[in-house]
């Protein structure tokens, strides 16, 4: 009679229960690594996002700084607004609605007509504008004298003005151009009128020694950080062209004496660190020789293994008050350029 085997190959509970702590430590440790790698991936994505938007943004604003004056005077080639504890903004003379023929003398603009001065004096502040209504001289409003206006304001299918509406302007003297700048925003525009909202610099009164003026405006392309939005929006014209951008900030220099030299921060370059704050009331942009832009900028998500985010201050910036690090990974550009049609060297 033949004995049955009884015994039989298995697991002990205490074997298995080994087996599944073993295989959860593996499986939480992959998905661990998995996590990371997307959080890394979506970072880098990021990161690569605001460095390509920011090269897209930086190379239009290089471009307008280079052409700022052209076929325009000296004293309407650059405006700016420079603030210590907001984004300052900068207004370049627009060359869209310029085709010149055969123009040499560089003195194109908008004229006041015979009935209209320029008497206003103001020392608000952006968040104060001078609402002003101007009456133009109808035979240069348009600028490039081509026939043809640049601009349909009214959407009727028709151009009728070089200046856009929510674009950028800016006002100087062609005829004293040491009497400073004046730019802000244009919120109606005709061949034979236009109205403004002023909120940056001032014309200097005239005086015995000064020739006799001529008030002229040209279109402006007009760049602001709109902090009204939790992104930040970097806007030409109030036309949204980057997100996620934390400051702009602008520096001149000047060489107010001729010698080819930038002298030193506190007599030749506002808007600097070391310089005064830049007032373009104060300043002759015949002696203008190169225009720097910051541009900050963050990602759109924060980054919880990031420890170093925290708002960086460039030029005369103030960071805000509580500015610690809030998990945003940033990126810096600066530009420095040379507009070459504004300075000693004229305007052409």
């Amino acid at each position: 009679m033949s004995r049955r085997n009884t015994n039989r190959a298995g697991f002990t509970l205490i074997e298995l229960m080994l087996a599944m702590t073993l295989l959860s430590i593996v499986v939480i440790m992959t998905l661990d690594s998995l996590t990371r790698q997307q959080k890394t991936s979506i970072v880098t994505e990021q990161i690569v996002e605001v460095q390509q938007n920011v090269r897209a943004v930086s190379s239009l604003v290089e471009r307008e700084i280079r052409m700022a004056g052209f076929m325009v005077p000296n004293a309407v080639g650059v405006c700016g607004i420079d603030s210590t504890t907001a984004p300052d903004q900068l207004f370049l003379s627009e060359t869209e609605p310029i085709v010149p023929d055969d123009e040499r003398a560089g003195t194109l603009g908008a004229r006041l007509s015979s009935t209209q001065n320029w008497t206003p004096t103001w020392s608000g502040t952006p968040a104060t504008p001078l609402n002003l209504t101007l009456n133009l001289d109808s035979t240069t409003t348009d600028l490039d004298g081509d026939g043809n206006f640049f601009y349909d304001n009214d959407g009727n299918g028709t151009a009728e003005a070089d200046f856009r509406v929510n674009g950028g302007f800016i006002l100087g003297d062609l005829a004293n151009p040491h009497r400073g700048t004046v730019c802000g925003t244009v919120t109606a525009a005709s061949s034979t009128q236009i109205t403004v909202a002023v909120i940056g610099g001032q014309l200097a009164a005239l005086v015995t020694s000064d020739a006799e003026e001529e008030i002229v405006l040209v279109p402006a392309a007009h760049y602001r950080v709109n902090t009204g939005f939790s992104t930040g929006r970097l806007e030409r014209n109030q036309d949204l062209l980057a997100q996620g951008i934390d400051d702009l900030q602008i520096s001149y220099f000047f060489d107010v004496d001729d010698d080819g030299v930038i002298d030193s921060a506190a007599a030749e370059e506002p808007g600097t660190a070391g310089g005064a704050a830049y007032n373009p009331a104060n300043w002759d942009n015949e002696t203008l020789k190169e225009i720097r832009f910051s541009l900050v900028v963050r990602t759109r998500a924060t980054d919880q293994n990031f420890g170093n985010g925290g708002f960086i201050t460039f030029e005369n910036r103030v960071a805000p008050v509580g500015s610690g690090n809030d998990g945003f990974r940033r990126r810096v550009i600066v530009g420095a350029v040379r507009p070459r049609n504004i300075g000693n060297s004229g305007s052409i």
